[in-house]
This record gives structure tokens, C-alpha cells and sequence, in this order.
């Protein structure tokens, strides 16, 4: 038996998939945007609460 080679329909004028692309940006995974969130959060409620203190306002 012969196996029948599947093809993918053609796109849309040449135009690229966006996985098609690879970026050279910086990678962070849902973990690390979590992360950074909280510690970012962290920070702002620090600086609420002592920052009057430490920046004499």
C-alpha cells in the first residue's frame, strides 16, 4: 500500500505564519512573568509603606 503524502493547503500570498519567524528577544516562560509579577507587586507595596520614611516626604 502506498501512503498518500499530506500537504498543507497554501497561504495566503507567501505570507508568514507567526511561528514562522524566530525573534531574537528574550524568552521568559509563564512561570517567570508570574514571578516577576509578584515581585514587582512586592516592591510597590514596600515602597507604600516606607517610602514616605526613606525619601522624607
Amino acid at each position: 500500500m502506498a501512503k498518500e503524502k499530506t500537504t498543507l493547503p497554501p497561504t495566503g500570498a507567501g505570507l508568514m505564519r507567526f511561528f514562522d519567524e524566530d525573534t531574537k528577544a528574550i524568552k521568559i516562560g509563564p512561570k517567570g512573568v508570574i514571578a516577576l509579577t509578584l515581585i514587582l507587586i512586592a516592591a510597590e507595596a514596600l515602597l507604600f509603606a516606607f517610602g514616605p520614611q526613606l525619601f522624607g516626604t
